[in-house]
C-alpha cells in the first residue's frame, strides 16, 4: 500500500552511502527510492527478503529500511538472517509497516531492529530518521574504531614512555654537548646573530653581536629590547617594526637595508634577514636576525656606480664632440671644394660672359658690312652666289644671334650654379647673420637637382615649394644648409626605395613628391620648416633610433650614420630650436625644423 502524504521536502545532497529499500509493493519502492534519492541518498531496492540478502552479498550497504509484510520471506525473518551474519549484522535496520501493536515493534527490537515507521507516514519524517540513524551508526562506528585505536595508543605510550625515559638521561648530557657546539658555532659567524620572542624581546646573540653592542658576554642581552641597547628610538621602532611584520606575516624577509649611525658618529649600511622562529606546532614564537655590515661593499658600489656615470658623461661628450668634428670636417671640405670649383667655373665663365657682347658687336659690324657690299656691287659673281646658297647665308643672320644669346643664357645659368654652391657652403662667422632661409633651401634644390630629374626607372621627383611671408632668420646659414640637405637627401633615399618592385607607369600614377613649406607660428615667436616625401615610412624600430649617433638604415658603405644626428644638433643645441618628425610606415616621412624667430 502506498505510505507517503503531505508535500514534497528538498534536502541538499551529500554522501551517506547506499541505502537498501526492501518493499513488495512496486508503488512503495518507487515513492520511497524518488524521495530519498531526491534528498541526495544512493538508494538499492530488493522485492523480497530473499533479494535483499543476495544483493547485500555484492552490495555495501549503509542502512536498509525493511518491510514487515511480504509474502515468502517476512521481515522479521529477514532481519533475523541479516544479524546472523557476520558481514551484514552491523547494518542498521528501520521497520515499515502499517502494523502498530507493540507486540510487534517489541520483536523488532528483539531481532536487532534499530527503529520502526508505521504506515502511512510523512516524507519529512522517513527522512529524518534515516539521517539521524546514519549519523548515529556513523558516531558508533567511530567511537568503536577511536576505542581501539586508543587502547592500541595506550600500550604504545606506555612502552614509549620506557623508552624515552632511558633515552632521556642520555640525551640531557648529549644536550649539553650541543648547547655547548650551537654556542661554538655562532660565535664562529662573522655576521651578528640575535634572536628574540614574540616581544621583540631578544633571547640571546652570538658573540659578534655581543661585541658591537659593547656587551661583555652574548648572556647580557637576554631580556633585553632594542630600546634598551646603543640604537636610537627611530632606529629601534624600525627594527620593531620588521620584527612584527614577519612574525605576523609568517614569511621570512630577506636582504633588508638600512642606514645607521654608530655611537661614534660613523655610517654604516647593513644588510639584515629575519626568519620566524617556530615550535613543534609550527606556531611563532620569536624571530631569528643575521646582520652583515655591508659598509665597505656599499661604499665600493657607490664609487662604480660614480664612475660609470662619468664614463657615460665622457662617452657623451666624445660622441658630441665626434659629431661636431665630423660636421666640422665635412663642411670645411664641402667649403674648400665649392670655393675651388666655384673659382675653376668663374675664371672661363668671366671670359665666355666678358666677350659675348663683343662678339654680338663684331657680328652686327660683319652683317653690316655685308649688306653695304650688296649695295655696291648688286649683281655679284655666280660663284659668291652659289656658296651663299649653300650655307643659307638668311638663316645664318637669323638664327646666329640667337645662338650666341642661348651661350649667354647658359653662361647664366653657369653662374646661378656658382652662386648657389657658394650660397649653400657660406663659411658662418662667429655670430648668427640675418639670411633669406628660402636662398638656402632653393641652393640645396639647386645642388640635389640632378638626383631629382627623370631616369629611365621613374619619373622626375616633383618638389612643391609652398614658402609663406617670413623674416629673415638671424642663424648660421652654412649649418642649416647642412640640415636641408641631410633631411632632402634622405627623403630623395626613401622615395628611391620605396620605388624599387614598382613600375615607371605605377611610379607615374602615384608619382614620387617632396613637399616643402614655411611660415610663422600665430605668436610670430617661431619659424615652422616643414619637409615631406610621399616614400616608404618608417617603423617603430627606426623611430626610436633615427636621431642615434651612427644609426643608418642605408646598406654598407652607403651611409655614415651622422646625418640627422649633426642636424638635431644643429638645429637644437646651436639654434636653440627643435628638430621633429612624424612617420606612418608605408605612407609617409614629414621632419619638423621649429626656430625661434
Amino acid at each position: 500500500m502506498t505510505a507517503f502524504s503531505g508535500n514534497p521536502i528538498t534536502y541538499n545532497q551529500f554522501d551517506n552511502g547506499i541505502i537498501l529499500i526492501v518493499d513488495d509493493v512496486p508503488n512503495n519502492l518507487k515513492v520511497l527510492s524518488d524521495t530519498l534519492a531526491n534528498a541526495g541518498f544512493e538508494v538499492a531496492i530488493a522485492t523480497s527478503g530473499e533479494g535483499a540478502l543476495q544483493q547485500l552479498e555484492h552490495t555495501p550497504v549503509s542502512l536498509i529500511l525493511l518491510d514487515v509484510m511480504m509474502p515468502g520471506m517476512d521481515g522479521f525473518e529477514t532481519c533475523q538472517q541479516i544479524k546472523a551474519n557476520p558481514k551484514t549484522g552491523n547494518i542498521p535496520i528501520i521497520f515499515v509497516t502499517a502494523l502498530s501493536e507493540s507486540v510487534n515493534k517489541v520483536r523488532g527490537f528483539e531481532l536487532g531492529a534499530i527503529d520502526y515507521i508505521t504506515k502511512p507516514f510523512q516524507q519529512g519524517e522517513v527522512l529524518a530518521r534515516v539521517r539521524t540513524h546514519l549519523k548515529l551508526n556513523q558516531l558508533s562506528q567511530s567511537l568503536e574504531a577511536r576505542n581501539i585505536e586508543l587502547q592500541q595508543l595506550t600500550q604504545q605510550l606506555e612502552q614509549r614512555v620506557n623508552e624515552r625515559t632511558q633515552e632521556l638521561f642520555g640525551s640531557i648530557e648529549t644536550l649539553k654537548q650541543t648547547q655547548q657546539l650551537m654556542r661554538l658555532v655562532f660565535d664562529t659567524i662573522p655576521h651578528w646573530v640575535g634572536w628574540k620572542d614574540i616581544n621583540s624581546v631578544y633571547l640571546g646573540c652570538n658573540q659578534s653581536l655581543a661585541d658591537v653592542l659593547n656587551l661583555n658576554s652574548p648572556d647580557e642581552i637576554v631580556g633585553k629590547t632594542d630600546y634598551d641597547l646603543l640604537f636610537s628610538k627611530e632606529e629601534s621602532d624600525l627594527f620593531v617594526m620588521y620584527d612584527r611584520h614577519v612574525m605576523e606575516s609568517g614569511e621570512p624577509e630577506f636582504h633588508i637595508i638600512d642606514q645607521l649611525q654608530r655611537p661614534d658618529g660613523q655610517q654604516v649600511w647593513l644588510d639584515t634577514s629575519k626568519m620566524p622562529l617556530r615550535d613543534a606546532k609550527g606556531n611563532v614564537f620569536g624571530i631569528l636576525f643575521v646582520t652583515e655590515d655591508i659598509t665597505e661593499r656599499r661604499q665600493a658600489e657607490d664609487q662604480l656606480k660614480q664612475q660609470k656615470q662619468n664614463l657615460e658623461k665622457a662617452l657623451a661628450e666624445l660622441q658630441g664632440t665626434q659629431v661636431q668634428l665630423v660636421q666640422s670636417e665635412k663642411m670645411s671640405a664641402l667649403g674648400n671644394l665649392v670655393a675651388g670649383v666655384a673659382h675653376e667655373i668663374n675664371n672661363p665663365v668671366g671670359f665666355l660672359g666678358g666677350n659675348i657682347q663683343p662678339a654680338l658687336d663684331y657680328i652686327k659690324d660683319i652683317f653690316g658690312l655685308m649688306d653695304l657690299y650688296q649695295q655696291e656691287y648688286c649683281t655679284p659673281s655666280r660663284i659668291i652666289q652659289d656658296e651663299i646658297e649653300a650655307i643659307d647665308l638668311d638663316y645664318i643672320r637669323e638664327d646666329l644671334p640667337k645662338l650666341v644669346g642661348s651661350m649667354r643664357e647658359g653662361v647664366k645659368r653657369i653662374r646661378d650654379i656658382s652662386t648657389s654652391l657658394r650660397t649653400f657652403s657660406r663659411a658662418d662667422s662667429d655670430r648668427p647673420v640675418a639670411c633669406n632661409i628660402h636662398d638656402g633651401i632653393d641652393s640645396t634644390i639647386l645642388i640635389l637637382k640632378h638626383r631629382l630629374k627623370a631616369s629611365e626607372n621613374r619619373p622626375e621627383i616633383q618638389v612643391i615649394k609652398e614658402y609663406g611671408q617670413i623674416p629673415l632668420l638671424e642663424c648660421f646659414a652654412g649649418q642649416l644648409n647642412q640640415v636641408f640637405m641631410n633631411i632632402l637627401a634622405n627623403a630623395i633615399d626613401a622615395l628611391e626605395e620605396s620605388n624599387i618592385g614598382r613600375s615607371f607607369e605605377e611610379i607615374k600614377a602615384n608619382p614620387n613628391c617632396i613637399t616643402i613649406s614655411t611660415k610663422i607660428t600665430d605668436d610670430q615667436q617661431k619659424l615652422i620648416i616643414k619637409i615631406k616625401d610621399n616614400g616608404k615610412g618608417m617603423n617603430e624600430e627606426v623611430k626610436q633610433k633615427v636621431f642615434g649617433h651612427l644609426f643608418t638604415t642605408k646598406a654598407v658603405g652607403k651611409g655614415t650614420g651622422l646625418g640627422l644626428a649633426i642636424a638635431r644638433q644643429i638645429v637644437e643645441e646651436t639654434h636653440g630650436g627643435k628638430l621633429s618628425f612624424n612617420s606612418t610606415l608605408g605612407e609617409y616621412t614629414e621632419f619638423f625644423i621649429e626656430i625661434t624667430v
